[in-house]
């Protein structure tokens, strides 16, 4: 099974389409299912966020589109879509596979959804900007906009949702 994010629409009849959109913008993604048939899928955009991407899901038959920031899992074999995400406006998402979770950022602050299930949601901690550098185990690394040139770098334990970071939003602001 493959997914990958189409720069533009196939040519009308090419392919055989699956229009899960309602209106507005939209992002193509063209799947292979098991048997390597491949079809493309027209998602809606939130509007919320510009962030799209799509993975699989690990240890699961799904990929997870993210469309303008709205999440979308799919079955590429049945050509459904079998949830979205409780959240509209994901700017960026990556794969813990220490804990199973995946975890994402709106921009101001964290989440971990398990699969389409928000699990735990944070306060706010960035002026407007949160980007993943890497991970190691449970630890999440990245950079969170603190208002200067070169953010705060800061720490997230997937685990235990402990957060550190030199300058947080909540107690920068009133």
């Amino acid at each position: 099974m493959e997914a990958e994010i189409l720069d533009r629409p196939p040519l009308s009849g090419d392919i055989e389409e699956h229009n899960f959109s309602k209106s507005g913008n939209t992002l193509w993604v063209k799947f292979f299912d098991e048997e390597y048939v491949e079809w493309v899928g027209v998602f809606s955009q939130s509007g919320w966020s510009s962030y799209n991407t799509v993975l699989r899901v690990p240890n699961e038959k799904l990929f997870l589109v993210i469309a303008g920031g709205q999440g979308y899992f799919v079955d590429p074999n049945k050509r459904e879509i079998v949830s979205l995400t409780e959240w509209d406006g994901i700017d960026n998402i990556i794969y813990n596979e220490e804990t199973g979770f995946l975890v994402a950022t709106d921009g101001l602050c964290l989440a971990l959804f398990e699969g389409p299930r928000l699990e735990w949601s944070g306060q706010r901690v960035s002026a407007d900007g949160i980007s993943f550098t890497g991970q190691s185990g449970p630890i999440i690394k990245g950079v969170l906009n603190d208002l200067t040139d070169e953010g705060c770098e800061f720490t997230f334990n997937a685990n235990t949702q402990e957060f550190n970071a030199a300058w947080v939003f909540a107690e920068n602001w009133s």
